[in-house]
């Protein structure tokens, strides 16, 4: 006490204004590319990831991640000069899938369907990311046409309970 300058802010803005506490220096933030698979994508992943400084932690990648999708992992960067970590930020790649495309959270496949079959009508079997559904062709259908199945495509990034589509092209 007795510094001139502290007392006129004790006066003027009451006792608590003048502690100043020094602020703890917050680490930088780290980007790390984790790449993982359409299926992956799907339902939802782990990864175990090595930090530079050593420690290995593990992430939860949760479903309906797309490329260029960000995920921060709150103090996992670098640390400040008083300790504070940054955060660790994932940046998210998804690898092609031979059977399907990706659209936003529709999903694209082809199916064979015998001549018989899309000429009289009938069923096809079409693959799923997890498992398989059978599609039912409406007769006549000609090669090229595009069925939808609701709700078996990609789920929503952070709403799992939201679904896009599967269009079939025979």
């Amino acid at each position: 006490e007795g510094a001139p300058f502290s007392d006129f802010f004790k006066h003027l803005f009451g006792a608590e204004a003048a502690e100043v506490q020094p602020r703890a220096a917050r680490g930088r933030d780290i980007e790390q590319p984790v790449t993982v698979s359409l299926a992956e994508a799907y339902k939802g992943t782990t990864r175990r990831l090595k930090r530079s400084d050593g420690p290995t932690i593990e992430v939860k990648i949760p479903p309906g991640v797309d490329n260029g999708s960000r995920m921060r992992v709150k103090g996992q960067g670098m640390h400040g000069r008083r300790g504070q970590p940054g955060d660790l930020w994932l940046v998210i790649g998804v690898d092609d899938d031979p059977r399907f495309t990706r659209e936003g959270n529709d999903l694209h496949t082809r199916v064979q369907a015998p001549l018989y079959t899309a000429m009289l009508g009938g069923e096809v079997t079409v693959p799923l990311l997890e498992g398989k559904a059978r599609l039912q062709i409406p007769a006549e259908t000609q090669v090229g046409n595009e069925l939808r199945l609701k709700g078996q495509g990609m789920p929503a990034y952070g709403d799992a309970d939201t679904r896009g589509d599967l269009y079939v092209t025979i």
